[in-house]
């Protein structure tokens, strides 16, 4: 009787242990092929893509593109001697943290008919404060370069690159995974110098404030 169950017995087992040796090929063979390609190998799932990272504004890793559009209020020296006006911005932030991101952005506005203007080159770090259901308010505080064109006399202009700091709040809200909205209330300091022109020396440093609305995009 024990004989002509031990047949049997090998059958299963061979069988059993067939099927497990094609099943670690495979698994080798799909091994080597993604070591070939360079692609992390996944044994549960080799094509899965749930190690991708869902992106959304202002969140580690994303970059978010945004334009500017607002009041800009001259203060101080300039405020005495020019009108307030319509602003501009192209702003680039980079989320390195839930906390922290990179910031950086373009400006201009004009003034009293182009007798004055601010051209504006910034980077700086922004703080996100809380994360509140979609609403994230933060602090921006940075460095960069300005750059004041003044009409100094008929048909001379003189604009020379300054030095000076901008620090302010925000809020941002997402809109969807790949767009928000905003405001900024930022204040301008330009450590301008005394520079001789045509016109005599003149000191083109001053302050200013700017409330921008903008509209972005996430990638």
């Amino acid at each position: 009787m024990k004989l002509k169950r031990m047949p049997l017995f090998l059958l299963v087992l061979f069988l059993y242990n067939g099927g497990a040796f094609l099943g670690a090929s495979s698994g080798a063979s799909q091994w080597q092929s993604q070591l070939q390609t360079g692609e992390p190998y996944n044994k549960k799932s080799s094509t899965s893509k749930e190690h991708l990272k869902q992106i959304s504004p202002f969140s580690p890793e994303s970059n978010n593109l945004a334009l500017d559009v607002g009041q800009v209020l001259l203060t101080g020296d300039y405020g005495r001697n020019y009108t307030d006006s319509i602003g501009y911005r192209l702003h680039y932030t980079y989320g390195v943290s839930d906390m922290f991101g990179f910031d950086a952005s373009f400006g201009f506005s004009d003034h009293s008919d182009s007798s004055f203007s601010v051209m504006s080159l910034l980077t700086g770090l922004r703080t996100n404060l809380s994360w509140y259901d979609k609403i994230v308010p933060y602090v921006v505080f940075g460095l960069g370069f300005y750059k004041p064109s003044r009409i100094i006399a008929p048909g001379v202009t003189a604009s020379p690159v300054e030095f000076g700091v901008h620090l302010g709040p925000g809020f941002d809200l997402e809109l969807t995974k790949q767009l928000y909205f905003g405001a900024a209330l930022t204040f301008h300091d330009i450590f301008g110098t005394v520079r001789q022109t045509v016109a005599g020396p003149m000191d083109f440093g001053g302050s200013f404030i700017s409330f921008l609305l903008h509209i972005g995009t996430t990638f």
